[in-house]
């Protein structure tokens, strides 16, 4: 595509993007100038993951993992919503639809129709509907550049939100990028000789530290809980695990991957609180206090002297000296 062809293309979506048909409403506020946000900000989650390389074609599907597409949406939601108002990608996904730049492609022997779609309120049902979506060929050519990302990100900004609504979706893309920039940095780390042991993490703001780490470690976890194996993700993308420290970031700003483990929520408690730890051979370790009267533990004191399940990639397993770190200090 020469340059000339290029730029009408380009004019043509800032010219779609800028028309997006957005329901009003009294639920919308002045940040997203009354009308549902939903679509902008779902295009602003998909141009992120362009960016990323995670979507590759100008299909986007909707069978398989959704996690990193629902955690986009909603970290650009809750900037601009109240946090009382909540929503599935499903809904501006199937909306989107109505857009002439995205159709849904639809599952063998179902109809994409308007009544369809307007019944559409969570992934489930959209995947009964559909199998994903296909973008304009040209938009997803055009989509392959930083600058082009850039014109139609500022367009969606500018004819959707607010000024100060801008500013704080702008600031949160920015996280975004950093975040991933230092998911990338904590892989590459975690998979060279350790010439350096920490990596300088001050250099990014708390926030993209944080979800850059959360996305390391739970991805090489597979979402599953090391400690006890539970492994749940939603049809939303909503995974059951969260990203824990061994060694608190606040003792040592150590983000490694194998200072790391994905636990789910009981477990993640367990643990900072020195109820579970791990040993010397990767086996699971109760505290004695766990079982003290009152307590009921329940099924974490089954878990006890059994392995804890790793990542599949041994490099990321986690360190010896950080658990034993952990064992000391709780004396487990």
């Amino acid at each position: 595509m020469n340059n000339v062809l290029e730029m009408a293309v380009l004019e043509k979506y800032i010219r779609q993007f800028a028309r997006l048909r957005r329901a009003p409403g009294h639920a919308w506020n002045e940040a997203t100038r009354k009308q549902a946000p939903h679509k902008p900000l779902l295009l602003m989650a998909v141009l992120d993951l362009v960016a990323r390389g995670v979507i590759t074609s100008s299909f986007i599907d909707v069978t398989g993992d959704l996690v990193e597409l629902n955690e986009l949406f909603t970290g650009y939601w809750r900037r601009v919503v109240p946090i009382t108002q909540k929503s599935s990608i499903a809904f501006p996904f199937s909306r989107l639809h109505n857009e002439p730049f995205w159709e849904l492609v639809p599952v063998s022997g179902r109809e994409i129709t308007r009544e369809a779609i307007n019944n559409i309120t969570s992934v489930s049902q959209l995947r009964e509907l559909a199998l994903g979506a296909r973008m304009d060929d040209d938009l997803f050519l055009l989509l392959q550049s930083p600058e082009n990302r850039m014109a139609l990100r500022q367009v969606l900004l500018q004819s959707c939100f607010s000024e100060e609504a801008q500013r704080a979706l702008q600031e949160q893309a920015q996280i975004n990028s950093e975040a991933f920039s230092y998911n990338l940095e904590l892989v590459q780390m975690a998979h060279q000789p350790r010439v350096k042991e920490i990596l300088e993490g001050e250099k990014y703001k708390k926030l993209a530290r944080d979800q850059g780490f959360r996305r390391a470690v739970v991805t090489s976890y597979d979402h599953r809980c090391a400690l006890c194996g539970v492994r749940i993700v939603t049809s939303e993308g909503h995974t059951v695990v969260d990203a824990a420290h061994i060694v608190p970031w606040s003792v040592n700003r150590n983000d490694d991957i194998r200072n790391g483990m994905a636990l789910c929520k009981l477990c993640h408690w367990a643990f900072d609180e020195g109820m579970m730890g791990v040993s010397e051979s990767y086996s699971v370790i109760t505290s004695r206090q766990i079982g003290a009267d009152p307590n009921v533990p329940g099924f974490l004191l089954t878990l006890s002297g059994r392995g804890i399940i790793p990542p599949t990639d041994r490099e990321l397993w986690p360190e010896r000296k950080h658990l034993k770190w952990h064992r000391v200090k709780w004396r487990l």
